[in-house]
């Protein structure tokens, strides 16, 4: 056995012995919780179509790891789909993993939740810009609090009317519904 080869063994030990040392995802008992959120979004900084909102927020809904037959119906789009709204609305309802209170006796649909971290922040997820800054806050405010969340870290500095100078950099974990068989097979093409 050559020197060379026996380089590669010990260099493939250690390398599998730092993989085995890698903690598994914290898995924890969880149930499907409902949530409705009435967003009513007033920005300063940019507006928004009625679908754009729509796409922005589905779009951070689904980087959080909501389970994704979330429904996001528009309001006050009264004149045409397209039309930048003056302040444009959505009723979103959307189901996520929850940890029960003792004692309770309506805890929903029973999942195995597993901690996700989550950085948003311009381009995470794809296509979030320095624009998008008042609508990660307002997102922050009345979405991510029906979310179960922990250790967060980061904030969003948004300065009204300027592109320049905005900073969103938010960081957390998010307890995310376990990925199932019946799941991974509605998925697949």
């Amino acid at each position: 056995m050559s020197w060379r080869v026996g380089l590669l063994v010990l260099a493939l030990l250690a390398a599998s012995t730092a993989l085995a040392d890698e903690p598994d995802p914290e898995e924890t008992a969880a149930a499907w919780k409902k949530s409705e959120v009435d967003f009513f979004y007033m920005g300063f900084t940019t507006r928004y179509t009625c679908g754009g909102l729509k796409s922005k927020v589905k779009l951070l809904l689904n980087y959080v790891g909501v389970r994704p037959d979330m429904k996001i119906m528009e309001r006050g789009c009264e004149y045409g789909y397209q039309k930048v709204a003056d302040f444009p609305r959505l009723k979103i309802v959307f189901y996520a993993p929850a940890i029960p209170e003792p004692g309770s006796h309506d805890v929903g649909e029973p999942v195995l939740g597993l901690w996700k971290p989550v950085s948003i922040k311009r381009n995470a997820p794809r296509g979030l810009d320095g624009g998008d800054c008042e609508l990660v806050e307002q997102f922050r405010d009345r979405v991510l609090s029906k979310l179960t969340t922990r250790n967060p870290a980061g904030d969003i500095n948004c300065i009204p009317h300027q592109l320049i100078g905005n900073r969103i950099d938010l960081r957390f974990e998010v307890l995310v519904g376990a990925p199932t068989a019946d799941f991974a097979k509605a998925q697949s093409p």
